[in-house]
């Protein structure tokens, strides 16, 4: 198949959108992505990979633990989703996303190979992606691939890597996609733990009993070796100022670090200098706390879409501007139980205003009614609320408002839409 730009790969892989709607029918297994990577020769058994899990801040923990890597001269794979930006963010190669043009000329060559099997197998637009990063990594001959979970971690399709050596990360975990992984947290965290196989590496932070009880069940199932990590001990070993950094990046960023310490001794990798790690840590994650000066103004773009994520979110925040109000450009997806993010946003907002938006990656994505969001703000009692469905025009008055810093949050998607559509 000849693709020649991106536009045209969105095309190709238009078919496999609507077959995503089976993650919500019960219908999760790994038998699809194994039949896909069969005819490539399973390149997943032939990697080294680091795996995580979570719910926040897994995907910046993933480009750190990466970056540390790169920066010991090693050739590094990276696969993350959603995208924020385009659609090769999703298989990068040392820190920059696969070039367009070769990704369009594997992505045809690929969609060649495995045309039989996506006909008879019908795997979703994230399963097809997935064969084809691991596909891409293995012919590349990456040193190390670091594989971010999609969806939970059981029968998402990262995890058909199972090799003994894999190194697992489990970021926070909290409640998210509570449809599909569980209505409590031992049962999302029982999903999350479904990456640790036969005698894995795992690190995370300790967290609740509930949580914890889920992932040590896993590890002693899997005669995997559990890492407790203590945030405030992970401080005393950096033993440098983190100040410059996110709140919870600094929290992501220690883990990565640890996660790379054990690395170090295992393979023999280079120990990494203090202005090495320095110039690691200060990496731009896309669409996390990513700052813009635009027309005299300080855009922040931030994707924290539930309560945990808005909560750190926010902390960070007032650490960076304290005593700051901002005006918020929001929209959530139409799947997203707001009641509890509204309390968290009114006391930190100076303006509220609700938009709308629809794209489609691995599904189609659509935004939760901005006149619904509106009135729920508004009886919450906040009065700074403006509904303005078209994006554009929503994107134009926050830019207008009298405050001098705004953000764009709720969604990876709206800022995906708003950086595509709008900024450029």
């Amino acid at each position: 198949m000849i693709i020649r730009n991106l536009r045209e790969v969105n095309d190709a892989l238009a078919p496999y959108i609507a077959k995503t709607s089976r993650l919500f029918d019960d219908d999760l297994k790994l038998e699809r992505v194994h039949a896909l990577l069969k005819p490539l020769g399973n390149p997943h058994e032939k990697l080294r990979i680091v795996h995580l899990a979570g719910t926040s801040g897994k995907t910046s923990t993933s480009y750190y633990t990466a970056e540390l890597l790169r920066a010991a001269g090693k050739k590094v794979g990276l696969t993350v989703s959603p995208h924020v930006d385009s659609i090769n963010e999703r298989v990068q190669i040392d820190g920059k996303p696969l070039p367009e043009a070769v990704f369009c000329k594997e992505l045809g060559d690929y969609l060649d190979i495995v045309e039989d099997i996506a006909k008879s197998q019908s795997p979703s637009y994230f399963e097809l992606l997935a064969a084809f990063a691991f596909w891409i990594f293995a012919r590349h001959e990456v040193d190390y691939v670091v594989l971010e979970t999609g969806l939970g971690g059981m029968y998402d399709a990262s995890n058909v890597a199972r090799r003994s050596d894999k190194v697992c990360i489990i970021t926070d975990i909290g409640f998210d996609h509570m449809h599909v992984l569980g209505n409590t947290l031992s049962e999302i965290a029982a999903q999350k733990a479904g990456i640790i196989h036969d005698h894995n590496q795992v690190f995370m932070y300790k967290q609740s009993v509930d949580i914890m009880r889920s992932i040590r069940k896993r590890v002693k199932e899997q005669q995997a070796h559990l890492h407790l990590l203590d945030e405030h001990a992970e401080r005393r070993i950096w033993q440098a100022d983190l100040s410059d950094m996110a709140e919870y990046q600094q929290r992501n960023w220690l883990l990565a670090f640890a996660t790379y310490r054990h690395l170090e001794k295992r393979d023999g990798l280079k120990h990494l200098t203090r202005q090495v790690l320095l110039k690691a840590q200060a990496i731009q994650v896309p669409g996390r706390m990513d700052i813009k000066e635009v027309d005299g103004k300080t855009l922040i773009m931030d994707g924290a879409h539930n309560n945990q994520k808005i909560t750190t979110f926010i902390n960070s925040f007032h650490r960076l501007y304290p005593g700051e109000k901002p005006a918020v450009l929001l929209s959530l997806r139409d799947t997203k139980d707001y009641h509890d993010l509204i309390p968290l946003l009114i006391p930190f907002a100076g303006r509220i205003i609700a938009t709308a938006f629809e794209t489609s990656q691995d599904s189609l994505v659509r935004s939760m009614d901005p006149e619904e969001l509106g009135k729920a703000i508004r009886e919450a009692g906040f009065e700074q609320v403006t509904v303005i469905p078209n994006l554009r025009e929503a994107y134009d008055t926050l830019l207008a408002s009298p405050e001098k810093i705004c953000l764009i949050t709720g969604s990876f998607y709206l800022l995906n839409q708003i950086r595509n559509n709008v900024l450029r």
